[in-house]
């Protein structure tokens, strides 16, 4: 059986918006997505999804 290949976890930093992929932990078949512990640009250390970062940057525009 061939492996398909996954494609990691994307996180953008909220400060920068700089985009990582996610460090992965654990066994093939039971695997973990993380963001990294802070930002290599900026330190910041919140992140949020890439596809929770759209819908949060436009509300966070509309509330400005």
């Amino acid at each position: 059986m061939a492996h398909a290949i996954e494609r990691p976890e994307q996180y953008v930093c909220l400060n920068c918006q700089v985009i990582y992929a996610a460090s992965v932990t654990g066994e093939e078949e039971k695997h973990h997505f993380h963001p990294p512990s802070g930002c290599a640009v900026c330190g910041d250390p919140e992140f949020v999804q890439i596809e929770s970062y759209i819908p949060r940057a436009l509300n966070r525009g509309e509330s400005e």
